[in-house]
């Protein structure tokens, strides 16, 4: 079964990887069915091990079908799909598939009927580690404006120092980022009189307007008070253009903006591709989960 599964994966790689640009923006339907034409022609007909044969590749939507033709003795391994999965990471076909939103079904008939159907979700192919690290503190930090807390980053992203003024601390990793930014307040406000003023709707949504127009074409997609520690704050994602060296680039983002006494901290988690983002929301969340203040132990 070992032997069919890397078999399969040496033709699909072969030909995802190198006869087209994989990583070029979304790929559209017709192109996720010319794919599946170009597959079908080189691998129809193929033994690929243990006497198992392709009997061709189509698409529907952004589903690739893959049809086998298996021996009277062949019978599915009980974990197929996760085997399925692990080899593609292994021999890195997972990333394209996930990146292009592409689903994939694997379809083997037995005497001309369907005996073993699996499928694989294009997000099942996201090869990122959703575990968090150990903590890491700003406290003392030249950036941190006397914000004392900690949280936790993901295992194996770098932890970058931020460029910009205001900007303490950036985790990054392949083009996605949540990024630690304190700025000064207009003045001092009690967590009582934050939550007071956030009960004011108009401001709610004038704050979420305005904290969002350096996107171009910019959609709000949802927002909510939420308490972070025992701070009031604002959470909100938007979607929308940014422009970078004339260059217009899609994005979409998650903030989270904390009312600290004299302070905002804002947590901002961003990606270039929705697909990468929808997953990858649930490591952000995580890390935000994860926020101390140790000052309120004490």
């Amino acid at each position: 079964m070992e032997k069919f599964i890397k078999s399969f994966l040496l033709i699909v790689v072969q030909i995802l990887l190198f006869n087209i640009n994989c990583y070029s923006q979304n790929f559209s339907k017709l192109e996720i069915e010319q794919l599946a034409e170009r597959i079908n022609k080189e691998a129809k007909g193929k033994d690929i091990g243990d006497g198992v044969k392709v009997l061709g590749c189509f698409s529907f939507g952004r589903t690739l079908v893959y049809k086998y033709d298996v021996p009277s003795d062949w019978y599915p391994i009980p974990n197929i799909k996760q085997e399925l999965i692990s080899n593609f990471k292994t021999i890195g076909a997972a990333k394209p598939f996930f990146l292009r939103d592409i689903n994939v079904d694997f379809h083997y008939y037995k005497n001309g009927s369907l005996i073993k159907r699996v499928s694989v979700k294009s997000n099942e192919f996201s090869t990122f580690n959703y575990q968090l690290g150990e903590y890491f503190s700003i406290n003392d930090h030249p950036k941190s404006k006397g914000v004392n807390l900690k949280l936790k980053p993901p295992i194996g992203w770098e932890i970058k120092e931020g460029i910009m003024p205001n900007i303490v601390k950036k985790f990054v990793s392949d083009g996605n980022s949540y990024t630690i930014l304190i700025r000064d307040f207009i003045t001092f406000f009690s967590r009582s009189e934050i939550k007071e003023l956030l009960k004011d709707e108009s401001f709610i949504n004038e704050f979420v307007e305005e904290s969002s127009s350096f996107m171009e074409n910019s959609e709000v997609i949802d927002k909510s008070l939420v308490t972070i520690g025992t701070y009031p704050s604002i959470t909100f994602k938007v979607k929308g253009e940014m422009e970078k060296s004339g260059i217009t680039i899609p994005m979409i983002m998650r903030s989270w903006f904390i009312f600290y006494e004299d302070k905002i901290i804002i947590l901002s988690a961003s990606s270039l591709k929705t697909n990468e983002y929808e997953i990858l929301e649930k490591v952000y969340l995580k890390i935000t989960s994860s926020i101390v203040f140790p000052e309120q132990y004490n």
